[in-house]
This record gives C-alpha cells, sequence and structure tokens, in this order.
C-alpha cells in the first residue's frame, strides 16, 4: 500500500461507504499498513480529577450494570485518542482487546491504527458505526463498534468518544439509541461541572472580607465578579491585563506585582487560581495612592495619548518649527493635520515619482508665495541632495511655520537628525505595543468612526493587547475594520478577528522556538484546510503529539 500525488492504492479493497473510504485513505496517508499492532503496553498516567473523567466515571459505573449478558464493552476515549476507561461485560471480551492493543493509555487515534469507532469520530466529529471488515487494521476485523463523540455543552469542543463494540460481523443497530443517552448524560455531567467550577469562584470571592479600599475581582472562563471598589476601578482593558497575569501559573501558585490600570492608578495585584475553575483565579488589588475610580467618557491622565494630546493644544498656539517623530502608523500625519489643520504638504515619498527637482522646484515655488505653514512627511526619505534645501527652510526669517513628520530620531541618518534638531519643539509619538493601558479607549474611538455603539468583549480585547503592531494605528484600524464586518452582534467578539490577531496573552509571551512552532503547526493546519492528520503527516509527527502541541501553544482547531 502506498500514498502517491494524493491517490492511495488499497489493493483493491475499496469500502463501500464514502465515510469509510475517506478514512481509510486518511489512514494511508498517515502512514498506517494494516499489519501494524498497537502499543499493548503503554506507559499513561490518568488524572482522576481531569474533567471528562469526573464527568464519565458514574456513566460508566451505570452502563456496567446495564451491559450485563449483552457481550459488548464500552470504550472512553479522550480528545486525543488515548484510551482511558473501559467496561467489559465478560472477562473473555476483555482479554481479547488486550491482545489487540485496546488497553488503558494506548493511542486508538486515525493516525495509529487506522479507521475504528474511536479514532474515526474523534476526526470527524460525528458519530459512525465500524463494521468489522470496514477496520483497517487486519487485527480489528473481527469486531464491530459505534463511536459517539463528547461534546462540551459550553465550548462545543469534542473532549472524548464513547465506544460500544462487540465481536461480531456488524454491528447492532441498538449501539447508536443507548451511546446516545450516555454521552448525553456525559455532556450533562460536564456542564455541571463547569457550573461547579463556577460556585467555586463565587465562594472564593465571597470569603474575602470587605475592605475600604481593597478591590476584588474574580475571574473564570465564562463568568466574571468585581465589588463595588473593582466596578469602579477597572475596566475591560483591565480584566484583559489581569487575565495575562495568570496564563502561566500552577494552581498552587500565587503572583503578586505592580500594575498600571487603565485609569492610570497604581495598584498591587495578588492573584491566586483556585482549585477547580478551570483557570480561574481571585485578584485582589490595593491602589498605591487615593484611588480615582475610571472615567467613563475616558482619557488617562499619565498616559502617551493624554500627553500627546495636551502638547498638541500647547504647540496650537506657538508658531515654533515642530518635528513629529514616531514609528510607520503610529499618528504622524494625524499629528501633524490636528497641529495645524490643512497646510500646504510635501511628501519625500512621493519624491521618487516626481523626481527631485521637480519636487524641491515645487518646494521653492509654494515657499515663494509666502504660506503660513508648510509641512514635509516623512524627511527620513530625503536624499542627501535635498536635506540642505528643507533645513535652509527651518532657517528663514519671517518664514513659513514648518511642520517636519519623520520615523524615530534613533532610525534616521545622521544629517536628518541634524534637520530635526533644528526644530525648537519636538513630539515623540510612541507605538502602539507601548500604549496597551490605551488600547480599549483607542479602539473605542477608532469603532465609532467604523460603526457607532459597536464594542469589543474582553477576550478580543486581551487578544489586541497580546499583538505586536508593527504597523501601528493604522494596523489597528485595519484589523477593526474587517472584525467590523465580520460580527454578527454589536460586539467584536475574539472569533471576529482576524486569525493572526485571535493570540491570548500568554501566546505573546511564548519564546522564539515555541513562537516558531506555533506559526508552522497553523500554516500546517492552513495548508491541509484543517485536516489534523495530513498536517500531522506534513510535520512529521503523530495527531496525538500535534493535538498536544495545540493545546501548549493555544491553537484552537
Amino acid at each position: 500500500m502506498s500514498a502517491m500525488a494524493g491517490s492511495v492504492d488499497f489493493g483493491g479493497q475499496i469500502p463501500a461507504r464514502p465515510e469509510i473510504a475517506l478514512s481509510w485513505k486518511r489512514s494511508a496517508l498517515s502512514g498506517v499498513d494494516p499489519g501494524d499492532k498497537p502499543d499493548t503496553n503503554p506507559v499513561i498516567e490518568l488524572d482522576a480529577a481531569d474533567p471528562l473523567l469526573r464527568a464519565a466515571r458514574p456513566v460508566l459505573d451505570e452502563i456496567r450494570l446495564q451491559i450485563t449478558g449483552t457481550g459488548v464493552c464500552v470504550l472512553l476515549a479522550d480528545n486525543e485518542g488515548r484510551l482511558v476507561g473501559q467496561v467489559f461485560d465478560t472477562p473473555a471480551l476483555e482479554r481479547r482487546l488486550e491482545r489487540l492493543g485496546a488497553v488503558v493509555g494506548s493511542s486508538l487515534g486515525e493516525d495509529r491504527v487506522g479507521t475504528n469507532a474511536l479514532g474515526t469520530p474523534l476526526e470527524t466529529r460525528q458519530a459512525i458505526v465500524v463494521n468489522g471488515e470496514e477496520h483497517f487494521l487486519e487485527r480489528f476485523k473481527g469486531l464491530s463498534c459505534y463511536g459517539q463523540p463528547i461534546i462540551h455543552p459550553v465550548t462545543r469542543r469534542v473532549e472524548g468518544i464513547l465506544d460500544m463494540t462487540a465481536a461480531a460481523a456488524q454491528a447492532n443497530p441498538l449501539f447508536a439509541p443507548f451511546l446516545a443517552r450516555a454521552a448525553a448524560d456525559i455532556e450533562r455531567r460536564l456542564l455541571e461541572g463547569s457550573r461547579m467550577s463556577q460556585r467555586r469562584l463565587v465562594d472564593a470571592f465571597q470569603r474575602v472580607s470587605p475592605q475600604r479600599n481593597l478591590a476584588v475581582t474574580a475571574i473564570g472562563e465564562d463568568i466574571l465578579l468585581s465589588n463595588k471598589v473593582a466596578l469602579d476601578l477597572l475596566d475591560g482593558s483591565d480584566h484583559a491585563a489581569l487575565r495575562a497575569l495568570i496564563a502561566d501559573l500552577r494552581p498552587d501558585q500565587s503572583r503578586t506585582v505592580q500594575l498600571r490600570l487603565s485609569s492610570g492608578n497604581i495598584a498591587q495585584v495578588q492573584a491566586d487560581p483556585v482549585a477547580g475553575t478551570d483557570g480561574g483565579a481571585l485578584f485582589l488589588l490595593r491602589p498605591q495612592r487615593r484611588m480615582r475610580p475610571i472615567p467613563r467618557k475616558s482619557a488617562h491622565a499619565e498616559a502617551p495619548g493624554e500627553r500627546i494630546r495636551v502638547q498638541l493644544q500647547q504647540l496650537r498656539d506657538s508658531d515654533q518649527h515642530v518635528a513629529i517623530c514616531g514609528e510607520p502608523g503610529s499618528g504622524r500625519t494625524t499629528a501633524m493635520r490636528d497641529l495645524v489643520g490643512d497646510a500646504v504638504t510635501f511628501d519625500a515619498a512621493t519624491l521618487a515619482l516626481q523626481g527631485s527637482a521637480a519636487w524641491l522646484t515645487e518646494l521653492g515655488r509654494v515657499v515663494a508665495t509666502d504660506p503660513a505653514v508648510v509641512a514635509v512627511e516623512n524627511v527620513q526619505l530625503l536624499p542627501e541632495t535635498a536635506i540642505p534645501v528643507v533645513a535652509e527652510l527651518l532657517s528663514v526669517p519671517h518664514g513659513p511655520r514648518v511642520i517636519l513628520t519623520s520615523g524615530p530620531v534613533e532610525q534616521v541618518s545622521a544629517s536628518v537628525a541634524a534637520v530635526l534638531a533644528r526644530c525648537p519643539a519636538r513630539m515623540q509619538l510612541p507605538p502602539l505595543r507601548q500604549r496597551g493601558a490605551e488600547l480599549a479607549d483607542i479602539a473605542r474611538g477608532m469603532l465609532e468612526g467604523i460603526a457607532p455603539g459597536l464594542g469589543l468583549t474582553p477576550r478580543a480585547l486581551e487578544a489586541l493587547r497580546a499583538s505586536d503592531w508593527p504597523g501601528n494605528l493604522s494596523e489597528l484600524a485595519v484589523v477593526l475594520r474587517s472584525a467590523a464586518q465580520q460580527r454578527s452582534s454589536n460586539r467584536i467578539e475574539l472569533t471576529d478577528l482576524p486569525e493572526r490577531y485571535q493570540v491570548s496573552s500568554r501566546v505573546s509571551r511564548l519564546a522564539g522556538r515555541e513562537r516558531a512552532e506555533r506559526e508552522a503547526i497553523i500554516a500546517a493546519l492552513q495548508q491541509c484546510a484543517g485536516n489534523k492528520v495530513h498536517a500531522a503527516a506534513s510535520l512529521g509527527i503523530s495527531r496525538s503529539t500535534l493535538y498536544a502541541r495545540m493545546r501548549a501553544l493555544d491553537i484552537d482547531g
């Protein structure tokens, strides 16, 4: 058997059912051979507190009584295809499956053992019957089975697979309704577990003794609790910052840091994970000075944006030459227009199209008309022959007021830096990555211009804060316009953002090697249209390893 140029040779044996034929093809492309033998002695440590096992245990105990005398067994696999639970009617069937390698800890994904009623439903997210001859491995052809996915009611992710197996050529049609009820029972218990997680978070929140000037908030996967002090002190961007504090903490760890909040307050924050809440945590915040409640119309008295506004206001009343410096997309042109309105503007970026001589001639002609203000943008792009002309413009007595925009001073040539130094006033615009505390207000202002009344969910805001923003404000505007077109409500969700921006704060702190690995996995999944078997094969890893790395690197799928 071989896989060549997208076609697979099954030696003349082609399953009649299309879904089984597709599974056989996936199995072959993963390198599985019909004669392969599963690992009969896997090493695995099951976590008794795992939500799936906790929810499934009482259901499996009940199934044990219900299948007495039927000659069948029920198997439970996790979302990696590992066998984590078994219930047998007879010791003989248990011994048979043990000889076949179906033991707790063994991996029964399609990439390991081909078509079967545990691995195939995991791949397709759909229930399926696999009759004896439809198994890919020869050693499984004496068994027939039915597999039913277990879908988490909240996250809608596949948490595991229930399988009913019998030593027969055809699966009993009653397998399907039996397992559907059992899976629904486990899903209900998973939901109850989520509610229990919420109750634990509420209990931790309520145990904190009320204290004046102590802000208390508890944040879980789908719950947020705050006392009155926290309501006055925190906004959505602060919640995103708090989530980032616990991204790397173990359940028994605590962290205390100083954090600048979006209101400008500095607070000492104690972050404590709450056990049994699937990543929930309790936060105690003590402001380091007299607390200022967050102004709901926003403004950050100590934030870069407010300093820029104050400086612009002061410079409007001045006749000084001004250099506005910053990275591309940081708002240089906006600041220039805010400062002087519709001034006569020359852009060095167009010089290559016009030609240096024509560009300088037009500049001289305009200056001769004695305008009040002349603006020259992107002076870092000026050729050496044009720099003296602009420098001279700054020295003309009673000449026009000159406004220059440029890249960061530390990145320009010495001759351009010398021209910028001739400006008595200089504005240094910070990059967006240094304005995380303001990002909520910046995004809110942009959205008012895109779709008035449109907002961001905390998870979407957290992802935006985790991005690097090499394109700064211009890049953010593009992202928000794209998300506004995708959204289905009056709030932009995490999934509305372009895929490369759906990044958690934990991902933003990955080391270079892990970030490269994450990007390689995402690229492979995209190239394979989301097919994890093909993606794992292209990466040279097993599908179970792919699943593990996807979880570790926070890749949805």
